[in-house]
């Protein structure tokens, strides 16, 4: 539904007992440029989580072929299927796709 207003939102699939899924937050999301594009409401953040499992989830993660986490996709208008992140995250990789999905509108930290 955000996608199709015309934002960027970005898909976090995370769990409590997910280590690399709290390091992916406390070095890039949480962080720099990424956090404050979030902040600012330009890229919009949603979370799935997956501590107890949910065959929803599950069924989300395989539609990528993907069967464990961490797992972020950044979906915007010229995205609407999806641009699927590494595991390990970096900042210039995020911001990569907040901008291949949004355009320069998704990379506005005002």
């Amino acid at each position: 539904a955000e996608v199709a207003k015309g934002n960027t939102v970005l898909v976090d699939v995370t769990a409590d007992w997910c280590l690399t899924c709290q390091v992916n937050k406390s070095l890039v999301l949480n962080r720099g440029q990424v956090a404050e594009i979030l902040g600012a409401g330009s890229v919009i953040a949603m979370k799935a989580d997956w501590t107890k499992p949910d065959p929803a989830i599950s069924a989300y993660l395989k539609s990528f072929g993907r069967f464990g986490i961490p797992f972020n996709v950044v979906y915007g208008p010229t995205a609407p299927k999806g641009v699927p992140l590494p595991e390990i995250l970096t900042e210039s990789a995020v911001l990569a796709a907040f901008e291949r999905a949004g355009g320069k509108k998704a990379l506005d930290r005002r």
